[in-house]
């Protein structure tokens, strides 16, 4: 409890500077709603690292219109032999690259790499990534590189968005941007307390504002949907053992303050959630189980979580086969500059899958189109 008593001091010191900041930037919101009539679902899987595992995918629009997936692979999580992998898919044509390396754990005295996260904007792109640094995902912190082009990047510089020199702090949610140019970052932290904080970063990750959503519950991996230039909704993953629902907060000043947290319907147990802007409404991907992540769903809501329609399924793997990890988890999804909508998620651990999707067949969708009351 001293920790805890500790740590809480701190980070109440660190947010101190807060107090004497100026005008706050305002979001960079994705388009409303599409304007394709036709229909249109596609899904894939992204080419093969030829590693034993991979996870964490995360996707972006680059400023030519081509799509950047980065994910990372190796023998097993926090392994010394993971690395984070990036695939390009040309506009023009549509295909992906082969995949290759982008960021190690780059020195004996770090442990592993995970949790990519991609954002674009005409300036380039950034990528976010956690490096662990001992023990388990409690014992990391989170890097930043920039690049161009996607192609080539800069050295890795560390995010320092906690009291304790940037230790604790991992990514997973996409991040945003700001009219200013900064960005809004999705950070958790894991080191003696769980809970969940937007930071607004520059592109070499200074942290210039940090933003707790206040909660008791051990709330991680925020998922941020922008809804205007000011309004936005976060989903959390709730990291506990025992069966509960998906969480959200809300904002209306563009992430300076946050409501408190509030409950769904949406049930999952301690696995990755990805919330999206679409359709005039907002998107909800997570695992639809009490027990397992053999269930990735999708649900549908038109008022910012007041009502929802009923989950429909993406993956759902009841095979009676144990020796393949049947796993569909961790959801990342970005809305697109046409107003698409693109998801990507671990497929039994060994691929990276990626579905696109439109508003046109999310209205037209029987599930998704009918909403409870």
């Amino acid at each position: 409890m001293t920790r805890i008593w500790l740590i809480r001091i701190l980070l109440v010191v660190s947010a101190a500077p807060a107090l004497f900041r100026g005008a706050h930037p305002h979001f960079v919101p994705p388009p409303a709603s599409g304007v394709e009539q036709q229909a249109i679902f596609t899904k894939e899987l992204l080419p093969e690292t030829h590693t034993n595992f991979v996870h964490g995918a995360s996707i972006a629009e680059l400023a030519n219109g081509d799509l950047l997936a980065a994910w990372y692979g190796g023998s097993d999580e926090t392994r010394p032999d993971v690395a984070i992998f990036t695939s390009r898919m040309e506009h023009a044509t549509g295909r992906w690259s082969a995949p290759i390396v982008v960021a190690d754990r780059g020195s004996r005295l770090l442990k592993s790499v995970g949790n990519p996260v991609l954002f674009a904007d005409a300036n380039g792109v950034t990528l976010f990534y956690v490096v662990v640094i001992a023990g388990g995902w409690s014992g990391s912190t989170t890097l930043v590189k920039s690049s161009p082009d996607g192609v080539r990047w800069s050295d890795a510089r560390q995010v320092i968005a906690s009291p304790l020199f940037g230790a604790g702090v991992l990514v997973r949610g996409a991040p945003a941007g700001y009219d200013d140019g900064t960005i809004a970052l999705p950070v958790y932290y894991q080191l003696g307390a769980k809970w969940s904080a937007i930071a607004r970063v520059d592109r070499d990750g200074h942290v210039l504002e940090l933003d707790r959503i206040v909660d008791r519950r051990p709330l991680i991996q925020p998922s941020l949907a922008l809804t205007s230039r000011d309004d936005a909704t976060m989903l959390f993953r709730y990291s506990s053992r025992s069966p509960l629902s998906v969480t959200m907060a809300f904002t209306n000043d563009a992430g300076l303050h946050w409501s408190g947290v509030a409950g769904t319907p949406l049930v999952h147990r301690d696995s990755g959630v990805a919330a999206v802007r679409a359709a005039n409404g907002l998107l909800a991907f997570y695992n639809n189980t009490a027990w397992d992540r053999r269930d990735l769903s999708m649900a549908w809501t038109p008022d910012n979580g007041r009502h929802w329609s009923m989950p429909k399924p993406i993956e759902r793997d009841t095979t009676p086969d144990w020796k393949i990890r049947r796993e569909y988890s961790y959801p990342y999804a970005i809305r697109t500059r046409d107003g698409r909508t693109h998801l990507v998620y671990t497929w039994q651990r060994t691929r990276v899958a990626h579905v696109v999707f439109n508003d046109a067949w999310l209205r037209a969708d029987p599930i998704l189109g009918q909403v409870r009351r």
